[in-house]
């Protein structure tokens, strides 16, 4: 086999997956990722004798990609399914949110608009769940279908506090596409009509992360941590290598003597504005579609707790004087036990990366949510917590336009022997660890359909 040496830009799900498949395959795959770990936005740190992810992280039952990669990767009795709780929290009160019944008590809105909200909800679910209804979703924002369908009391007091604190000023302008899958998928996940099951790994993502890498390994692969990519290498409009900063242990081992490491194909698969940086050859048509999603930020400040904040595992904050958008206490969903008897609080917040929060450190974050934790437990106090973590991500969250199906970057760039693999392109459902095992896995099987025809 020709073209045998396969660069993949990014130690995520997506780029673990694509080395493991193409390694499978007889490809010899180098992993390039810049942090000292892999996982990406799943990646773990350690905690009470066990690894907890730095962005909380669970499966629905519709998360078949990731759930078939454990068991093929022996980690089948590694999956768990667990009963979740989600809440509510609005006009400083918790509300149940997991059955109709809750839904037709949640008092922040009138009783008739609670009853039309749940038949426009169970309606989204259940007749129109195929993607074959994406295309009337994609042209109208969720704001005027809501106002349209489920009236403006369903809009104003329910879902648009939800987006806002999710896309910030570009809440009015979100397809509703976005939402639909969301309801689809997150109801889908129930098992009858109270209970909704979510999975996790047992022992945290960490084991799967660890089992790519082993494998990966076992087939050849090598992964290259702390490895910073500054350019595709691109003449003739193909790409034809990498080059790394200096000091990068890469470019010692790999590039000689050269200005940089040669390589037959190149995945990259990190976020788009991150690309545009390390590659500066692609046409102006591509550029603008790879500029069509933007990114909303992420913030999350994580609590080891002596006590637990709220019997809520996932509790949406709809009310937007609270400078967060979700609690997710991930110890109401895995036992305390499996961390010391500890309970383990996210604090989570999206935003644009200019905002103040993005900017303010860990200390700084926890004294401005100090007083809007305590509107969800007034008996909470600093000495609850034990030890904190403060960790951010500036591509958290894609932001897609009106009618995206039309705008989604292609894997094959214009530039030949260079693929894009990101969350910008997982559309119509949106960013997550199942998808982006889905991801890695086609763009190995379009590379390797590329290689065999070429030759």
């Amino acid at each position: 086999m020709t073209n045998k040496r396969i660069a993949i830009i990014g130690g995520g799900f997506a780029g673990m997956t694509a080395a493991y498949e193409l390694g499978k395959l007889g490809y010899q795959t180098f992993l390039f990722e810049r942090m000292p770990e892999l996982g990406g936005l799943a990646g773990t740190f350690p905690i009470e004798g066990t690894r907890l992810e730095r962005g909380y992280h669970h499966w629905f039952t519709s998360d078949t990609h990731i759930v078939a990669q454990m068991e093929e990767l022996g980690l089948g009795d590694r999956v768990q399914w667990i009963p979740s709780r989600t809440g509510w929290f609005d006009q400083n009160k918790i509300w149940n949110m997991v059955s109709p019944t809750d839904l037709l008590r949640l008092g922040t809105l009138p009783f008739v608009d609670r009853v039309r909200l749940g038949m426009v909800v169970a309606y989204l679910t259940y007749l129109q769940s195929s993607k074959k209804n994406l295309a009337q979703y994609e042209k109208i924002t969720a704001a005027e279908w809501w106002k349209k369908f489920g009236g403006r009391n369903a809009w104003d007091k329910v879902w648009s506090p939800l987006f806002r604190g999710k896309f910030g000023a570009a809440a009015e302008n979100i397809p509703m596409e976005w939402h639909w899958y969301k309801i689809v998928l997150r109801i889908g996940s129930r098992k009858g009509m109270t209970k909704e099951a979510l999975g996790y790994p047992r022992g945290s993502f960490q084991v799967l992360i660890d089992a790519l890498a082993d494998a990966i390994r076992k087939q050849g692969g090598k992964i290259y941590l702390g490895a910073t990519v500054q350019r595709v290498v691109v003449e003739n409009s193909v790409a034809v290598g990498l080059q790394f900063a200096d000091d990068a242990a890469a470019r010692r081992e790999l590039a000689g003597g050269e200005s940089y490491a040669r390589f037959d194909r190149v995945i990259c698969t990190a976020p788009s504005f991150a690309a545009l940086k390390i590659v500066s050859e692609f046409p102006r048509e591509y550029v603008a579609k790879m500029n069509a999603a933007k990114y909303m930020a992420a913030v999350l400040v994580i609590l080891k707790l002596k006590k637990s904040l709220s019997p809520i595992y996932w509790l949406n904050i709809a009310d937007r004087t609270i400078p967060f958008v979700a609690t997710i206490e991930q110890t109401n969903f895995i036992p305390p036990q499996v961390y010391n008897d500890k309970r383990i609080l996210y604090v989570s917040n999206y935003l644009d990366p200019s905002s103040p929060y993005f900017q303010m450190s860990r200390d700084e974050l926890f004294h401005a949510y100090l007083p809007h934790l305590q509107k969800i437990n007034p008996q909470f106090s600093p000495d609850w917590v034990e030890e904190m973590w403060h960790f951010k991500e500036a591509a958290a969250q894609p932001i897609v336009p009106l009618n995206y199906s039309a705008m989604i970057p292609e894997y094959r760039t214009p530039l030949r022997n260079l693929y894009l693999a990101n969350t910008t392109q997982i559309y119509p459902e949106d960013r997550g660890t199942n998808y982006s095992v889905r991801l890695g896995q086609e763009i190995a099987r379009m590379l390797d359909e590329d290689v065999k025809r070429e030759a």
